[in-house]
């Protein structure tokens, strides 16, 4: 689902990009983030009714592109077509919603590439001088700084490419690595000359330092860390590459090529062009220096050195538009180790999506990286167990918990319709209170704090629902009931809003439920008196077992995840049983007061339950993988009220909670409608 590009009226534009992912490979989860990431804040511009363009592209240039091609005994421009096919199906997969995914092999980038080549010229920024550079002997060729490994001339990390060290985050020349290798064969390289193009960056120095350092374009962190490469002195930067290579030729330089990466941004500019040809508008609206709109990159902290020194200045002598704002991540780790094919932690969006067993597993991915996104450069982690948790907490037991309760009371005691009558102010005014928190966030792309938010604003919903007992109100009272159905059902719709743009699958339910599309102005309490659409859960449950292949599973996962510690013990049941024996059984309706987790367990649970007797009684479930305490306040369920105590782990338990189990997950037992304590199970 694409949200939608060219709203009426639209307060700003924003043109937004994300780095270009390389056309050497398919997409894998590192990827993902970043267009998660881009997506939401996308989303959330368009959701504020501002105007959006949203552009990427295919790093499509390269010797790393005419090797793999060679090798597969095709053209580079057939490789890198295959690729953008499947670059756009794994997106597409995961709800990134483009204007245009363009490549940079197009006429449009050797335009602008030829164009700001040309501009840097004119103003005395190029340098031709002959160098000595590493060619190996045994291919035949000079090797670029990314077909060059050997150790960081800074601090001494092993397997660092020949231009910036992925350890310390240094920059440097080739031939100052120190035991340089060749990538393809592994030979020593050996010097010899040749004349290539420079960009004198230092000359750039003070527009680099009023740029970069004198606005708020970067976060603190990163704008301290590009200043240190300024104090550091500015080093020139080499924008030629020697046949062979895979890209655009240097005009009046026959032999010399663009290095990739003087043109692989430019496809920000490029793609843009596209779109706006496509769609009769002006590249100049997006890219002109005086140009209102907001430009916006989105890149990881690798890039970092190039988006802030190398492309400003390309812009600024071409007098293209500079970035308002260039927001950094961080790299992605899996099970707590760096992504790496043989230890099976680098996995492809594709993978995901085919694996994964669950229908809304895309869905489920988008918010786990929102929920670790921040708004600073820091690595995050991808964990199963914590992902499953996550999901459950949230979304199942928190959100889908609130939704599911309201919609369906709704459905059978006000004709599924939205009642008349008024809504409770205090819910209303928290709602309005937590606005202005939940989108400053989404502008610094805190998306963490988003979610924490929402998830309060659903624990607010739970417990007024639960306080407010409608189910028992209903009989005496049906206007208060009423009243306390349209305030449950607004704040649904204001958890909405917020959550759209990070899950907007989940969010399209609540517009058919509601029957219109929101808009950020929607989080203000003003239904009542309407008709609601067809009831439907928003979110299902997401198992442990479904996610197995992310913690590198090749068998299956232990059986013994869930189960309440009295369920286990089975008999055996070869002839049935008499109708007496299920009579002994004195099962009863309770509901859940209080819970909390047993100390020094993962599975346990402690819960207080209103049985009808004169005070609650104590029960200990092992549901604490399933459920966790807050989702249970409040909900009724079945309980074995005659069966003998026992003690768990030093907690007292008299009696038992029923659940049904599928695969290694516990779903409690529940009747179908809100019951009185205490009533017979028959």
């Amino acid at each position: 689902m694409k949200s939608s590009n060219n709203e009426p009226g639209a307060a700003e534009t924003f043109l937004v990009s994300q780095a270009l992912p390389y056309a050497n490979g398919d997409i894998h989860l590192g990827h993902l983030v970043e267009a998660v990431q881009t997506d939401v804040y996308v989303r959330f511009q368009r959701l504020c009714k501002n105007k959006v363009v949203y552009v990427c592209a295919d790093d499509t240039h390269g010797t790393a592109i005419q090797i793999n091609a060679m090798k597969r005994g095709i053209s580079p421009q057939q490789l890198v077509g295959e690729i953008w096919k499947r670059h756009v199906d794994d997106y597409a997969g995961f709800n990134i919603g483009f204007d245009i995914f363009y490549s940079t092999d197009s006429p449009e980038n050797k335009y602008y590439a030829e164009l700001i080549y040309k501009s840097l010229q004119e103003k005395g920024l190029i340098e031709e001088k002959e160098i000595f550079q590493y060619f190996c002997e045994h291919d035949g060729r000079f090797l670029p700084d990314r077909f060059i490994k050997g150790i960081c001339p800074k601090c001494a990390a092993q397997d660092q490419y020949g231009d910036v060290c992925e350890v310390c985050g240094s920059t440097y020349d080739p031939t100052d690595l120190k035991s340089p290798a060749c990538i393809t064969c592994g030979k020593t390289p050996v010097l010899r000359p040749s004349t290539h193009l420079y960009v004198q960056l230092a000359k750039c120095e003070k527009f680099l330092r009023d740029y970069v350092l004198g606005t708020d374009v970067l976060a603190e962190e990163i704008r301290n860390f590009v200043k240190t490469w300024i104090e550091n002195g500015l080093k020139e930067w080499c924008i030629s590459r020697d046949s062979p290579y895979f890209g655009f030729e240097i005009p009046g330089k026959p032999g010399k090529y663009f290095y990739v990466w003087l043109d692989a941004p430019i496809g920000y500019l490029s793609s843009t062009k596209k779109w706006c040809d496509e769609h009769g508008e002006n590249v100049d609206t997006y890219w002109s220096e005086n140009s209102p709109t907001k430009l916006v990159h989105f890149i990881g902290k690798d890039i970092v050195y190039f988006h802030t020194l190398f492309w400003p200045v390309m812009l600024n002598s071409a007098k293209f538009k500079l970035p308002w704002k260039i927001f950094v991540h961080g790299f992605l780790s899996v099970g707590g180790e760096k992504m790496s094919k043989s230890r099976g932690t680098f996995i492809l969006a594709r993978d995901f999506l085919d694996k994964v067993n669950h229908p809304q597993a895309a869905e489920y991915l988008r918010f786990y990286f929102a929920a670790k996104l921040s708004g600073n450069a820091q690595d995050i982690d991808l964990n199963a167990e914590e992902f499953v948790t996550k999901v459950n907490t949230t979304l199942a037991n928190n959100i889908g918990n609130f939704h599911h309760r309201t919609v369906v009371f709704c459905e059978r005691y006000f004709e599924n319709k939205i009642p008349d009558a008024p809504w409770d102010f205090a819910i209303a005014q928290a709602v309005v209170e937590e606005e202005a928190t939940i989108k400053e966030a989404y502008c610094k792309t805190d998306y963490k704090t988003v979610l924490e938010r929402v998830q309060a604003l659903g624990t607010l919903g739970n417990k007024y629902y639960q306080d407010s007992k409608p189910w028992e109100i209903y009989k005496t009272d049906k206007a208060a009931a009423a009243s306390i159905m349209v305030t449950c059902l607004n704040l649904i719709r204001s958890i909405m809003v917020f959550i759209k743009p990070i899950l907007p699958n989940i969010a399209q339910k609540a517009e058919t439920l509601f029957g219109a599309p929101l808009s950020w102005d929607d989080y203000g309490f003003s239904l009542r008196n309407g008709k609601l659409g067809p009831v439907e859960k928003l979110v299902q449950q997401l198992e442990l077992e479904q996610v197995s292949f992310l913690i590198g599973n090749t068998g299956s996962l232990p059986k013994d995840v869930v189960a309440d510690p009295v369920s286990r013990a089975k008999q055996p049941q070869e002839d049935g049983i008499d109708i007496s024996v299920f009579k002994s059984l004195d099962l009863r309706i309770g509901t859940i007061k209080q819970a909390e987790r047993v100390e020094k367990s993962q599975k346990l649970v402690k819960v207080q339950v209103d049985c009808g007797d004169e005070k609650p009684r104590q029960v200990v479930a092992g549901i604490a993988q399933s459920y966790t305490p807050e989702s249970l306040i409040g909900m009724q369920v079945v309980v074995i009220a005659n069966l003998k105590s026992a003690t768990v782990m030093g907690n007292r338990s008299d009696g038992m909670l029923l659940a049904a189990k599928d695969g290694d997950k516990l779903f409690l037992v529940t009747p179908g409608s809100d019951v009185k304590p205490g009533s017979k199970v028959a």
